[in-house]
């Protein structure tokens, strides 16, 4: 069966909307660490499994942690209607959103990484929003906005020249301490961010069987979004226990030209080696500002359904988008059309 997959956030964080999602059809949680504490999630994950016994309804609960990212550090929204012109400060300080000239902070470059020169296009998120630079001084810059919508809290960031979060291929001390945090907590999945290697995914296995003793390993899921994770798609495969396309970052890398045939590698791997692969990222994102769907989502959501993926997973539409209820509902009714539910299994079964 294809698993519907709920990216837990503001728009959801209440029992009875957790309640309603579960109801509609959400098989499996996902929780990220890029913007709340692992402590803040344990207990949220132990909340919703709470809940969905309570239900009657099997939930799979699953940990995202960020990996190395260059993000904003805003904790509040920004609207980019209006606003004629904002300051980027690359010293890993807090954002001031609220004022005239508004200011975000930028967290996760290390010294001596390039930073925007004049000129240069900075993209926000997955590609909702940019901005051009027009002007740089010591550690910030300032920037014009190309798009007119809302940044949403700690988005990623790109530019020409950035550091790519899989470069170096380590685990960073936040990731290393979410694994260790997995010890005795209700996830049954923690998911790394921008795998290349099968190296990352059995170093964090052994991260792991340290923290838990003799215990049940949760799965380990590799979440391949660069170009270079597509190419190693195949041994990325055969090490994790499941794979997560992560479209947004992986559109990013490849660009739109070879998008294409960067995901059709990671789902024919993941086929070949016998995992999972959950695709997500912008699914039903025009749900946002419409009523209906847009007719290119729901061809391609319905042609994945047919085609048997194991998971897909809401990011926006569940945790920020007004109703979240409402995407999932339409997805659960893809499902029930192009993909039949059978008899149910764990999407990520744990490891002795």
């Amino acid at each position: 069966m294809t698993h519907i997959v709920a990216t837990a956030g503001p728009a959801c964080s209440s029992p009875e909307v957790l309640a309603d999602l579960l109801k509609a059809g959400v098989d499996v949680f996902r929780l990220t660490a890029s913007k709340t504490p692992v402590a803040q999630l344990v207990t949220l994950a132990e909340g919703v499994r709470e809940l969905a016994a309570g239900l009657g309804l099997p939930v799979e609960l699953v940990l995202d942690l960020p990996g190395a990212k260059q993000r904003l550090t805003n904790d509040d929204y920004l609207d980019l209607a209006g606003v004629i012109e904002l300051v980027l400060r690359f010293d890993g300080g807090p954002s001031e959103v609220s004022g005239a000239l508004p200011v975000l902070g930028v967290a996760g470059l290390r010294p001596g990484d390039p930073l925007p020169q004049e000129g240069d296009l900075v993209v926000i998120g997955d590609g909702e929003d940019a901005l051009r630079v027009v002007g740089h001084d010591a550690g910030s810059c300032t920037a014009v906005p190309l798009t007119t919508g809302v940044i949403g809290i700690r988005r990623g960031l790109s530019f020409p020249g950035i550091r790519r979060a899989g470069d170096a291929q380590e685990l960073t001390d936040h990731d290393i301490a979410g694994l260790r945090a997995m010890a005795g907590t209700p996830f049954d999945a923690v998911v790394l961010s921008f795998a290349e290697s099968a190296d990352l995914v059995e170093r964090a296995r052994a991260v792991l069987r340290e923290s838990v003793g003799g215990a049940s390993l949760p799965a380990v899921v590799a979440k391949i979004e660069t170009a270079a994770g597509a190419a190693a798609a195949d041994e990325v495969a055969r090490a994790a226990d499941g794979i997560l396309l992560g479209r947004g970052d992986l559109l990013l890398d490849t660009g739109p030209v070879e998008f294409h045939a960067a995901c059709r590698r990671v789902l024919d791997a993941g086929r070949t080696a016998g995992r999972p692969v959950v695709v997500g990222t912008q699914l039903l994102t025009s749900l946002a500002a419409g009523w209906l769907p847009h007719r290119s989502e729901l061809a391609a959501v319905s042609e994945l359904l047919a085609e048997g993926v194991a998971g897909l997973m809401l990011a926006e539409e569940t945790a920020g988008f007004a109703d979240p209820v409402r995407a999932v509902t339409l997805l659960s009714g893809l499902r029930d059309r192009y993909a039949p539910a059978t008899a149910r299994t764990a999407l990520f079964p744990s490891r002795p």
